[in-house]
């Protein structure tokens, strides 16, 4: 019984000293800017064994919200967990309507995402907003 009173309080205070979205590709996620300067949100959710995300906003250049044909679409699919702790699975790409591979990578409130479509890839992160 004593035992506990010390491993209870140490594990306790351990799970405190740990940042919150610690790696966690889990919530509210901000795109890029394309290239008319429309954001969306996209929140990322479990999806059996894996990671999708849907896009819940569509924000212009200003911030206001804006009509978007996209809304509720899923742009992250079967983003399975590797052993480094990366994601590795598939992203819709807007600008050209089409599904493509994508890395994912969580570092706090930052979001890398490497998409390649064929032999073209390119980099782009995303910002936590929950």
């Amino acid at each position: 019984m004593t035992l506990y009173k010390f491993i209870v309080p140490a594990v306790l205070a351990a799970g405190l000293c740990t940042p919150l979205h610690a790696d966690v590709p889990l919530g509210l996620w901000e795109s890029k800017p394309d290239r008319r300067g429309v954001v969306v949100h996209v929140r990322t959710k479990p999806c059996g064994q894996s990671i999708c995300g849907r896009i819940e906003r569509a924000k212009d250049r200003r911030g206001y919200d804006t009509p978007s044909n996209a809304l509720g679409r899923r742009m992250l699919m079967d983003m399975q967990a590797q052993s480094d702790g990366s994601y590795s699975g598939k992203i819709w790409e807007p600008s050209r309507n089409r599904i493509i591979s994508s890395l994912m990578r969580v570092q706090g409130n930052r979001m890398e995402l490497h998409n390649c479509d064929g032999d073209a890839c390119e980099d782009v992160v995303w910002t936590r907003l929950r």
